[in-house]
């Protein structure tokens, strides 16, 4: 898969998305929000996939799942989240994305995470080195937290959820952002509550590309094709660099 093409969809949706921020009013959808923008930003995405790869399935935030296929470990497939970040969009905040990940089976083949406000755009192709704005990211130091290190968090207060950090905790209130940022090295990693794939398969693969592991916080990989269907995670993703994952393990509970 072409790293470029995610990345032009990307950058194409971020800049419908900025056409319309400030301008849309939010809408309940569940716990969380949406809003017109979300569902205008995924239709132009799924127009712009299909018009290259017309009988691919998406998997996408706002309309679920998009056309048909019989999964196995080479289908391609799309994850798409058309602004991770609703509510920080919605309250004129810049920490939000557009997030595309190309699928093959359960893995991610390759992802592009676009951040309008801030011009940023991360991208990985599974085998290769992690990109910032067309530069590749220097590898993760494999080493522990210090003090002042930030670990990315969950923004709401999750019942039974506890972490023990000796850093410093900062929500920015999107996964793909936390996971992006985490692997230019901004923090020493990421917990992610239960999620869905759409919300974090461009990122992960971008951050376990620089050196990363991203894994369910017992320890196994994420298979993807389990949430080919938009379910959410059993439990809480984590994010270190690969030579620490266990060490953050330790200090995340979760009731299972």
């Amino acid at each position: 898969m072409d790293r470029e093409f995610l990345e032009n969809i990307a950058r194409e949706a971020g800049g419908l998305a900025l056409e319309l921020f400030g301008r849309v009013r939010s809408e309940k959808k569940g716990t969380s929000l949406v809003s017109e923008a979300d569902k205008t930003v995924e239709r132009m995405i799924i127009s712009r996939i299909w018009s290259e790869y017309p009988n691919d399935f998406i998997l996408a935030e706002e309309s679920g799942k998009n056309g048909f296929t019989d999964f196995g470990e080479i289908t391609r497939w799309w994850a798409v989240d058309p602004i991770d970040g609703t509510g920080p969009y919605l309250k004129n905040l810049p920490f939000w994305g557009v997030s595309v990940a190309c699928m093959r089976g359960s893995r991610t083949e390759c992802g592009a995470v676009y951040l309008p406000v801030l011009n940023d755009m991360f991208s990985a192709v599974s085998g290769g080195p992690s990109h910032r704005n067309g530069k590749p990211l220097v590898p993760l130091r494999q080493v522990p937290p210090e003090d002042h290190d930030y670990l990315f968090i969950p923004c709401a207060n999750l019942k039974g959820l506890r972490i023990r950090y000796p850093g410093r905790n900062l929500s920015l209130a999107a996964a793909s952002l936390h996971l992006s940022y985490a692997a230019a090295g901004s923090s020493f990693g990421v917990v992610v509550e239960p999620t869905r794939a759409y919300d974090i398969a461009a990122s992960a693969l971008i951050f376990e590309e620089a050196g990363g592991a991203v894994r369910y916080l017992s320890g196994k990989e994420i298979n993807y094709l389990e949430l080919a269907d938009g379910r959410l995670t059993l439990e809480p993703v984590i994010a270190t660099p690969r030579s620490q994952i266990a060490w953050l393990q330790k200090q995340v509970d979760w009731p299972v």
